[in-house]
């Protein structure tokens, strides 16, 4: 058995959980390392400079603005707000006084409580409640919400002197209550309140490069999956100049899963300023000199850079009290306490610790030995400190994390690009992708062009390390929109999914990844009559009749002034447009084999071959009978047809293919004494048609 089996045996008896409490321990014999070159921005790759912004939103340092409150006696006294006396079983003497202070929040705001001096754990219990609206009173219940409890939480020193910070967001008002044996006692209490700021690039950061930081020591004892995005210091406009703790390193042998108290109403532009806050917080509130987290995770899915230091380093964070020098700090941005923490969130969660434990030699599944105790190498913060983070939902997920961290390590040590199909010992086939394993009959692993007996043949440690996921077909989905069948070795791009119906191709869909059919070179696409294909590469626009497209491209003219603008519209690949077979150029001059001739006009087709056939030199097409039926026409036989250029006055009638210039009253005449219906014509079909004489 691997060490890596050895280890996820081991692992399924291991209780695990996680939490949000920061704290630092620097043990005896850390290394202090120098910072990352031009520590005043590093970004998360290391390298100076944030990379990738678009010029009117290049990130810069944001400054953060703190006000604090005093606190004064609660008109109430020991009696909690909404009516609930104060509970005193759990303290170690009488309720205490009880103290009230109440701020405006100016951005979205981040809280929270400090004084000068330790106090005993359960001497003070700190709530905090919002309002929305200004000028709330501040001793009574109404324009408030509902008080939260917030933890108290050590400093580096181990020391109890303030609470974890807590993300009101966009609120008018908040308001903390003290109440506790050491209430009365404490010295310079106050209610912080920090403004994070904005800056137009916190809607728009920038994805940093895939390099690795110079520092810290990687261990290859465990297959390393790719890196995921990480977002940079810069990129959330960390202001550097407040940043006054030197980096040291310690020995990552787990990772402490935390959250954080506060709202889980946040949009993706206000991540970059919570952060902010809960940096300013730690490092000038609370002294720390920098944000106590290594990473952030926010509902999004996004990963974000936290304490400095290296995200490749083995970097000491601020945020599990006696386990900081042996872990990596994690923590999601929300309460998850009693909200479900989203999918998103899980999985990023899952590409990082797979990814960072295996950076140090540690598979995510096992568990190691901290000053003789047993810890999950993924654990939660409340395993090792007396809270509840990282809140009830996110705990509950932590096996899941451990278990597809894993996985992705084990599929890692295949060293095989997405789309390989592999063969497990007994001989079950799967195209395996991003750690995953999607079984497959012998007659679909044909269809993708790979023999029964071909496979890559896989041990069972590693067929279990795949995470399984959806059978493999032959219709699929990519991530990115695009859709696809499969067969005789190529990916057939499909306009839409009634293409696929009308080609009696319809199968069930899955969705992949795009690179997983990186290795399928392009067939003819599938695509039904009577649309028009956008080539994705260039963005010009074709006609498709009965699945060919039109040598010539049909403008933006064309699409607006006439019914082809109303056809369907899609998206193709450039090689897939280039495998389909060309027909004329879109004239708008219209024919068939049964000798029926139209020209199209802004109102659709008109027929013509009334009045006589068309010149030889015209450039027409045969739309087939499904385009013609799309497209509105007047199949009426008439001998006499007056049309005119759109954006001209001057009438002709078509005679024999040819435009002969005629009068209002001529034409009436000609057509038995009725004014004939004028059909307009757009400049390309007129070109086809020669001018004669006046009539």
């Amino acid at each position: 058995m691997t060490h890596a089996a050895r280890a996820g045996w081991r692992s399924l008896t291991t209780a695990l959980v996680g939490l949000l409490t920061f704290s630092l321990v620097a043990v005896p014999g850390a290394q202090a390392v120098p910072s990352a070159p031009d520590s005043g921005t590093p970004t998360a790759s290391g390298a100076a400079g944030p990379l990738g912004a678009a010029p009117d939103s290049r990130p810069e340092p944001v400054r953060a603005t703190t006000d604090r409150t005093a606190f004064v006696p609660d008109p109430r006294g020991g009696q909690r707000r909404g009516g609930r006396a104060h509970d005193t079983s759990g303290d170690t003497g009488a309720a205490g006084d009880a103290l009230l202070a109440t701020a405006d929040v100016t951005g979205f705001g981040v809280v929270g409580v400090t004084w000068t001096g330790g106090v005993a754990a359960r001497a003070l219990d700190v709530e905090v409640r919002t309002s929305r609206t200004a000028g709330a009173t501040s001793d009574g219940d109404t324009g408030w919400g509902p008080w939260e409890h917030v933890a108290v939480e050590p400093s580096p020193q181990g020391t109890l002197d303030g609470t974890e910070p807590v993300v009101v967001g966009d609120v008018a008002q908040v308001q903390a209550r003290v109440t506790g044996p050491a209430a009365g006692s404490v010295r310079d209490l106050a209610l912080s309140v920090v403004d994070p700021g904005t800056s137009p690039a916190d809607d728009d950061v920038p994805v940093p490069p895939t390099a690795t930081s110079p520092h810290g020591a990687a261990v290859a004892a465990v297959p390393v999956p790719d890196r995921p995005t990480i977002v940079s210091r810069a990129a959330w406009g960390a202001d550097e100049s407040i940043m006054s703790w030197t980096p040291r390193q310690g020995d990552v042998r787990a990772a402490a899963v935390h959250h954080t108290a506060g709202t889980n109403s946040y949009s993706e532009g206000q991540v970059p300023g919570i952060i902010r806050g809960i940096y300013a917080y730690h490092a000038q509130t609370r002294g720390w000199g920098d944000i106590g987290y290594n990473f952030v995770v926010d509902k999004f899915g996004r990963l974000w850079e936290g304490r400095a230091g290296g995200i490749t380093a083995q970097t000491i964070g601020a945020h599990a009290q006696g386990y900081n020098s042996v872990s990596t700090g994690v923590s999601v941005l929300g309460n998850y306490e009693t909200a479900t923490v989203s999918n998103a969130a899980v999985g990023a969660v899952v590409d990082l610790l797979a990814w960072k434990l295996a950076l140090h030699g540690v598979p995510a599944d096992g568990s190691t030995t901290v000053d003789g105790t047993p810890l999950a190498h993924v654990f939660g913060h409340r395993d090792v400190g007396y809270t509840a983070c990282p809140g009830r939902t996110l705990y509950e997920k932590l096996g899941e994390i451990r278990r597809r961290a894993a996985a992705q390590q084990a599929a890692a040590a295949l060293d095989v690009p997405d789309g390989t199909f592999v063969a497990s010992p007994n001989g079950t086939l799967a195209l395996v992708e991003q750690g995953r394993k999607h079984k497959a009959y012998c007659s679909v692993a044909r269809a993708y062009g790979t023999r029964c007996d071909g496979a890559l043949p896989v041990t069972w440690e590693q067929w279990a390390g795949l995470t399984t996921a959806a059978r493999l077909q032959r219709t699929v989905r990519t991530t990115d929109g695009r859709l696809f069948w499969i067969g005789r070795g190529s990916k057939r791009e499909a306009f839409d999914a009634e293409s696929l119906e009308r080609a009696n191709k319809s199968s069930p869909v899955m969705s992949l990844p795009a690179r997983a059919l990186r290795a399928l070179p392009h067939g003819r696409p599938i695509v039904r009559p009577a649309v028009i294909v956008v080539n994705r590469s260039t963005g010009r626009h074709r006609l498709v009749i009965d699945g060919r497209k039109h040598h010539g491209f049909v403008g933006t003219y064309l699409r607006r002034n006439t019914p082809l603008g109303d056809l369907d519209t899609g998206y193709l690949d450039r090689a897939s447009v280039r495998r389909m077979p060309s027909v004329d150029t879109t004239t708008g001059v219209v024919g068939r084999a049964d000798r029926r001739e139209f020209l199209l006009t802004t109102q659709g087709l008109v027929r013509t071959d009334g009045t006589g056939s068309l010149l030889g030199s015209a450039t027409w097409q045969d739309w087939g009978r499904v385009l013609k039926n799309t497209v509105p026409r007047d199949s009426r036989w008439r001998s006499v047809v007056a049309v005119r250029q759109n954006g001209s006055s001057q009438v002709y009638l078509v005679r024999d293919g040819v435009l002969h210039p005629v009068t209002a009253a001529r034409a009436r005449e000609l057509n038995d004494g009725v004014r004939p219906p004028v059909h307009v014509i757009l400049k390309v079909t007129k070109r086809q048609l020669p001018e004669g004489p006046p009539l």
